[in-house]
C-alpha cells in the first residue's frame, strides 16, 4: 500500500473504507462520492466489500466469476462481499471471500470467492484511457465531508481522466492514474477499491481501483487510482485468466 487510505478519498492518504463514522480514524479505509448522484444503471459487476457484521467498508469490482479487483488497503476488515446490487443491504449475491491476495508493491488486491458469481464481469483494461478523456467513478463512500453522510444505495460521478501530474500530491507511481476532481465533487471515504470506468452504459471496461487522494488532502479533489492496465498482466496470471 502506497499511503494511508485514499478513500479515506483518498486522503492524502488513501480512501478508506469503513462503517459510517464522524471519527474515523486516520488511515482507516473508507470513502464515498461527493457532487454524485443516485447510480443511473445497475452494475452487475460492482461489488460492495463488507465486515462480518455486514457494513459497507470498500468498494471492488468482479473480474472473473470468482475473483474481485479492490484496494490492497482495505483487506483487514472484509470477510464477504454483496454483488450487482445498487444497495449495500440487500439484493445482488451475498458471498464470502476464500482468500486475500495483495499485491507485492500497489494498492491493489484480488479476492478468491468461496463460490462462483453469476453477475457479468467487467472488462479489463488493456491501456490507460487518455488525458482529459470522459469517464465515470461509482461508489457508496460518504457524500459529504467532513460531516460524513454514508449512502446506502450506490451513487456515480461522470469524471475526466487527467495527466498524472496533476495528482502530484498524492505521490503518484508508475502505473497510476489521476481522475479530476473538485473540493464538492470526487471521491472520499467508503469509495477506496471502487471502479474507475470508461465506456457507456452497458459496455464499462475497468481502469482503475479507488486509491487515495491526489491533491495530498482529504475527501475530494483529484484522486489517484491504481491504473488496471498496469497490473493486468498480474491479474490474469493470478486468476489464471
Amino acid at each position: 500500500m502506497k499511503s494511508t487510505p485514499f478513500l479515506i478519498v483518498a486522503m492524502f492518504s488513501v480512501f478508506g473504507c469503513s462503517a459510517p463514522s464522524g471519527d474515523e480514524a486516520i488511515g482507516q479505509a473508507s470513502n464515498e462520492i461527493i457532487g454524485g448522484h443516485d447510480a443511473t444503471e445497475t452494475y452487475p459487476f460492482m461489488v460492495s466489500t463488507q465486515t462480518a457484521q455486514g457494513e459497507h467498508w470498500c468498494g471492488g469490482a468482479l473480474v472473473a466469476p470468482q475473483w474481485v479487483v479492490t484496494a490492497q488497503h482495505c483487506l483487514n476488515a472484509i470477510s464477504k462481499v454483496r454483488i450487482g446490487s445498487n444497495s449495500t443491504e440487500g439484493g445482488g449475491e451475498l458471498i464470502a471471500i476464500q482468500r486475500k491476495i495483495a499485491h507485492p508493491s500497489d494498492d491493489i488486491a484480488l479476492l478468491r470467492l468461496a463460490s462462483a458469481s453469476r453477475s457479468t464481469p467487467v472488462e479489463l483494461a488493456s491501456e490507460d484511457p487518455a488525458d482529459d478523456s470522459p469517464g465515470r467513478i461509482i461508489g457508496w463512500g460518504t457524500t459529504s465531508w467532513p460531516q460524513t453522510n454514508y449512502p446506502t444505495d450506490l451513487k456515480e460521478l461522470d469524471i475526466r481522466f487527467r495527466p498524472i501530474r496533476a495528482c502530484s500530491g498524492g505521490e503518484p507511481a508508475d502505473g497510476d492514474i489521476c481522475i479530476s476532481g473538485t473540493r464538492t465533487e470526487g471521491a472520499c471515504h467508503g469509495d477506496s477499491g471502487g471502479p474507475a470506468l470508461s465506456g457507456s452504459s452497458g459496455h464499462w471496461t475497468l481502469v482503475g481501483a479507488t486509491s487515495r487522494a491526489g491533491s495530498g488532502g482529504e475527501c475530494a479533489g483529484t484522486s489517484v487510482y491504481t491504473g488496471i492496465a498496469a497490473h493486468v498482466q498480474w491479474i490474469r496470471s493470478t486468476i489464471g485468466g
